[in-house]
């Protein structure tokens, strides 16, 4: 296959940031870590929800 045809090496190379990280994986940075969850709350901690009250008892 000849270079000019070859459509992955011009696909890393447009891809790519430096020219020191062509090695033939298109796009190689380093993986960012995933967060933990913060938005995760306890359970026991979940407040329950309070008793309606209709409006005959709301009179008395």
């Amino acid at each position: 296959m000849h270079e000019k045809d070859n459509y992955l090496k011009t696909a890393e190379l447009s891809t790519e940031q430096n020219c020191n990280m062509i090695d033939g994986v298109p796009n190689n940075m380093p993986i960012q870590p995933t967060p933990p969850e913060l938005d995760a709350k306890p359970l026991d901690k979940v407040k329950e929800p309070k008793e309606r009250r209709k409006g005959r008892e709301l009179e008395r």
